[in-house]
């Protein structure tokens, strides 16, 4: 069974939708903490694809999940952090009962609540997610925050979501100095805000282009026109830093995007190729078999193929799943 795509985009909404519990303190669409051993999960447990408009971190203090976000697929256990962006196709399931926090939040929460904003949320390598096993030591750090922000979310104080943006930054500085540790490159300030900026056009690119509000995908010349840049020097800063090219970002975009659409709906064909600007259907064809040495419908077939006799509650409802759960 594929999980139910839907447009839901914020949390509350999102919660509700699963028949999952909302609890009363949860009082913005731009910030909440929960304890996911609340949730009340029946095992094996699988969720619908969603695109949300927000960051989502989970720490994870026991039990065990899938996480699907775009075509990516990370295993979460014990003492795992995960952290993804918004605006991608995200799906989970658990098969062991998950004991730890997921906390939720938009850059909006930090330009009303933290003093001097946020301008750039780190994510390894400009990938959609991070997924990080940690040691005791570490992990403990990341523990007591949580414990901290869900006490000042539950708590009635006026001055809770201050102090709660406080927390969170401190984890976002503790995810960035792991990833130090990982990624001993050292970019130069100014590069490293072009290269932020190309990527924050590229997910607006695409999500203009879901929501039907765009018309086409931005390629170079585009891409240098919004950050007033010459279209050389935008080339050798996103290479330099990045390792790939400005077209290969945007292709490898593309065809995530396609790919995620061809195996977890059941959009016609022609239907994601206009989606995404291709006016010419052959030309498609041969844009994505150059790609994944595949044409679109052995993806869809092949996937729609693999099947699994393991069960997982979706929504209240037992199914079947595939083995990629």
């Amino acid at each position: 069974m594929k999980p139910e795509l839907t447009s839901l985009k914020k949390f509350k909404e999102i919660l509700a939708f699963m028949n999952l519990p909302v609890f009363s303190y949860i009082d913005s669409d731009d910030f909440a903490i929960i304890k996911i051993h609340d949730m009340g999960l029946k095992m094996p447990y699988l969720t619908p694809i969603f695109r949300p408009d927000y960051y989502t971190l989970t720490i994870l203090q026991g039990g065990k999940g899938t996480f699907v976000v775009g075509g990516h697929i990370y295993e979460l256990g014990p003492q795992h952090v995960f952290m993804k962006q918004p605006d991608v196709y995200f799906s989970s399931g658990w098969t062991e009962s998950p004991v730890g926090y997921s906390i939720s939040f938009t850059p909006a929460f930090f330009k009303q609540y933290f003093a001097h904003g946020i301008d750039d949320i780190p994510l390894k390598n400009n990938t959609n997610a991070l997924n990080y096993c940690l040691n005791n030591t570490d992990f403990s750090k990341y523990e007591e925050i949580c414990a901290e922000i869900y006490r000042e979310a539950t708590s009635v104080s006026n001055y809770k979501y201050e102090m709660i943006s406080n927390l969170l930054i401190n984890i976002l500085l503790l995810i960035q100095q792991h990833q130090h540790k990982i990624n001993l490159e050292i970019q130069d300030e100014k590069n490293a805000a072009i290269v932020a900026s190309f990527f924050k056009n590229i997910d607006q690119n695409f999500n203009m282009l879901i929501a039907n509000e765009s018309t086409g995908v931005l390629r170079i010349k585009e891409h240098a026109k919004l950050l007033n840049l010459t279209e050389t020097y935008l080339s050798k800063v996103i290479s330099k830093i990045s390792g790939k090219t400005i077209n290969q970002w945007i292709n490898d975009r593309l065809i995530d995007e396609i790919n995620y659409l061809l195996k977890n709906t059941n959009k016609p064909i022609p239907e994601i190729a206009e989606m995404f600007a291709f006016n010419d259907l052959k030309y498609f064809y041969t844009f994505f078999k150059k790609n994944t040495k595949s044409t679109p419908s052995s993806v869809r077939k092949d996937f729609n193929a693999s099947h699994s006799d393991r069960a997982h509650v979706y929504r209240g409802d037992v199914v079947n799943i595939r083995p990629t759960w």
